[in-house]
Formats: C-alpha cells, structure tokens, sequence
C-alpha cells in the first residue's frame, strides 16, 4: 500500500511537469501576442545556435554567439517589462524550485525531494495540514480529567500538560535535539494526536518528515526486502524525521520484521536521524516483543527522550 502511494506522488509530479510545459507554451505565444518583437528576437536566437552547433561540428569554430545571445536576452528582458511581465516570465515553469520538478535532488547520489515525500506523507495519512489537524495549539487540556495519579498529587491533567511541554520541545529542537523520542501507555491517552502535532511542528520548521503507522511501515519494509530493486526508493531510511505510530500493532514475521527493524533503527541513529515511536505496550512488553537489541537502543537515554503516558482513556470519559 505504501509502496503505491510512494509511486502515486512520483506520477502526479510527472503529469505536472506536462502541465509546466503547457503553461510555458501559453506564456510565449501570450508575450509574443503583445510585443512581436519578442518572437524575432527568439526566432534570431535560436538560428544564430543552431548555425554555431552546426559550424562547429564542420570543424569551424563560431565567434560572437554569446555575446549576441546576452544582447537578445537583455532585449527580450526590456520588452518583458515595458509590457507589465517579469523579465522570467519565459522560462521554465517549476512547482518546486528545489528539484524543478524532477523529484530528485542531489548530485552523486540523488534522493527524493521533499514535495514528493510531503505528498507521500498526505496520501499516506490520508488528510493535509489544516486548520482542524492535530497541533500543539490546539491541544486541549481541559479534556484529561484531574485524577490524581501518585503519591505527589500529580493528576493525569498537570502529567500531559508537562508531556505536552516535553513533545514541543523535541519538535522544536529536530534535528538538533536528541534523537529517538518513545510516547508509550494504555490507548485512548493522546500519544497519537501529539505524534501528529510533533510532525506538523517539524515540517513548519521545514525538517522533510514522514509518518507512518507501523503495520504500513514494516508491511513496506517486508515488501522491500522480498521484491529488492522491483521495489521503488525506500525513504524512510534516509527521510530527516520519522514518526511510527501504533509500534506493537503489526505481526511479527518469523525473523523478518525485527531484523528489519533493528536494521531500519540502527541505521537511523548512525545517521544521526531522528525518529519518534508511539506504542500501547508497557517497557516489559515492548522487551519482550523486540528483544534486547531493539528495546536498548529505543532506551538509550543519551540518544532518547522517553515519555509515559497515564490514567484514563479520554474517549470512555462521559462528555457533559
């Protein structure tokens, strides 16, 4: 499923390149229906190059090409702006400046840009960014009760206040804060909304940002590892910040899902990449299920912010 979505935001960006094409066919024949001028200049342009590529490769080197090229340009400019248009208006029409399109940066070794994993993440999660979408802002205490938790006095109000202050200082901090942060408790105690409200901090800070739930994470993962190079990139390996929500919810597969596991967490921290994890297991049984190797790294309090969540399920609490 994730796999398909991953493709699915690849192929809208290439039909959006042909509507680029389009509209930067419509702004030539726009500006040259205003100033014909321009379209003798860019007629004149194109023969003075094509009469160089062709004298040059009849061994007969072309003099004056481009300083009669910066002449038309500059001309070309002048009468773009006489006529109320920017002097780029002619150029290649881009969406996404940073790839221009391509959905690829990088030189050597090309990664995907980061508006084709902000639409990966909206098609994985199923919504965008609104004005109704979990945030930090529109958190609501008033929904936890007051019960007292402890001995201290502490209710289950005052805890998820102090959890909320921890989860948007992590945010606030990505990447340059500690690594890895685990929300874990019983259901229903708000781990889910902050999770989301983390990821939509990270991204208004411009951090590239993935979620996934863990059973569409490792059902790609298994995928990956079964199909290898039938499989499209794999960018929750290298993705800045990813969050995992629901970790305990998918099957275990023989060897397969914690090996993978730990493979994806290991190489994540020796890249010093952050990542968020949210599950309904106790510490035991997140010990149990993943082995020492994975429950010591997720551990590690050098590289770890670790938050437990408490009291009652909000969503079983009558609403007066």
């Amino acid at each position: 499923m994730a796999n398909e979505l991953l493709l699915q935001a690849l192929q809208e960006l290439r039909a959006r390149r042909y509507d680029n094409e389009a509209e930067q066919q419509r702004r030539k024949a726009h500006a040259e229906a205003l100033c014909p001028r321009i379209a003798e200049l860019e007629r004149e342009r194109l023969e003075d190059i094509l009469r160089g590529l062709q004298m040059a490769m009849e061994g007969v080197t072309p003099e004056g090409i481009q300083h009669r090229t910066k002449a038309r340009n500059t001309e070309i400019a002048k009468l773009l702006r006489e006529h109320g248009l920017d002097e780029t208006y002619l150029g290649p029409v881009y969406q996404c400046g940073v790839c221009e399109d391509s959905g690829y940066v990088g030189e050597t070794r090309k990664t995907l840009c980061g508006c084709v994993l902000k639409r990966f993440n909206e098609l994985l999660c199923g919504d965008e960014d609104s004005d109704i979408s979990p945030s930090f802002e529109r958190f609501d205490l008033s929904v936890f009760p007051e019960t007292v938790l402890d001995s201290n006095g502490t209710t289950q109000r005052r805890l998820m206040e102090l959890i909320r202050r921890h989860c948007e200082r992590y945010a606030d901090a990505v990447p340059l804060g500690k690594l890895n942060l685990l929300l874990y408790g019983p259901s229903g105690l708000g781990k889910t909304y902050l999770l989301k409200a983390i990821a939509r901090r990270a991204r208004e800070h411009g951090v590239q940002t993935l979620v996934f739930n863990a059973n569409a994470l490792l059902n790609q993962i298994r995928q990956a590892y079964f199909a290898r190079d039938a499989e499209p990139d794999q960018p929750y390996y290298d993705i800045p910040f990813l969050l995992i929500d629901d970790l305990g919810t998918e099957p275990l597969w023989e060897n397969i899902t914690l090996e993978q596991l730990f493979a994806l967490i290991e190489y994540r921290i020796e890249h010093q990449k952050s990542t968020v994890l949210s599950s309904n297991l106790s510490l035991d049984n997140l010990r149990e299920r993943y082995t020492r190797r994975i429950y010591s790294r997720l551990m590690d309090q050098r590289l770890s912010v670790i938050l437990q969540f408490q009291g009652e399920d909000i969503r079983l609490i009558p609403r007066g």
